[in-house]
């Protein structure tokens, strides 16, 4: 499904910006489908926006304050643009989303000449995994290939296939055979960035609260945390991994 994104910068038109995103988001709607500007705090719109938002046909949602009773993940039924989230533990849960989404906002500390840090932040972990439409601001680098060790991938593919899709990462037997396997990469002498692999999972169209377990598991293995498994992968599955990934054609 379509995804899309504004970029933040020191120079940003946050207002200018905002209406770019909500005017893609109206583009990829649907004739029966109305546009929901989902916000994290209703401080993160503009004042005297909502009702001119409303009076054009676009509902307006807020995680915070939010209504009593409406825990848990949103459901929402045509195209959203989500603003206002510095984490996006709130976005990750509605994954895979099965309608266009844009992210208005997303930061990359890279790309701010005002700002000297080096450190990742979130909002890159969903440009990775989905690749979206640049619509206005800096682009956000994605790394070609997402995981650069062969083995690595062929692994991931394994994890997805264990878990259905990615649906029973928290299920203590489809779970414990992904950690084996992490550990096995990780023993083997095969480190990986637990950051990218959550990337990997999403685009792999993983749930957004099993891949979010996923990457805590992924960062326990590649600090060394002595895991205890409840199940094990067969015999065999590093090495057939990287039988897997050196039968891979040659690119160029």
């Amino acid at each position: 499904m379509k995804r899309a994104y504004t970029s933040l910068h020191s120079g940003t038109d946050r207002e200018r910006d905002l209406v770019t995103a909500l005017k893609w988001a109206q583009d990829q709607a649907e004739d029966d489908q109305h546009i929901t500007l989902w916000c994290a705090h209703r401080d993160s719109l503009p004042e005297g926006w909502e009702p001119r938002l409303r009076k054009a046909g676009i509902e307006v949602v807020a995680d915070r304050p939010r209504s009593r009773g409406g825990s848990g993940p949103r459901h929402f039924a045509g195209p959203l643009v989500a603003v206002g989230f510095t984490t996006l533990d709130d976005v990750i849960d509605v994954e895979p989303f099965a309608h266009p989404m844009c992210l208005a906002g997303a930061y990359d500390p890279r790309n701010d000449e005002d700002f000297d840090i080096l450190d990742d932040h979130p909002h890159v972990r969903w440009i990775e995994a989905f690749e979206p439409e640049c619509l206005a601001g800096p682009q956000i680098a994605v790394p070609e290939p997402l995981i650069e060790d062969p083995v690595v991938a062929k692994a991931m593919e394994s994890f997805t296939s264990i878990t259905f899709g990615g649906k029973t990462m928290y299920d203590s037997r489809d779970g414990g055979r992904v950690t084996d396997g992490l550990l096995l990469l990780h023993n083997g002498g095969h480190r990986f960035d637990p950051e990218r692999l959550f990337s990997a999972a999403l685009r792999a169209g993983w749930k957004g609260s099993q891949a979010m377990r996923f990457r805590e598991v992924a960062l326990e293995v590649a600090r060394g945390v002595r895991k205890r498994p409840s199940e094990r992968l067969g015999p065999g599955a590093l090495e057939r991994w990287r039988s897997e990934a050196s039968d891979r054609p040659e690119l160029g």
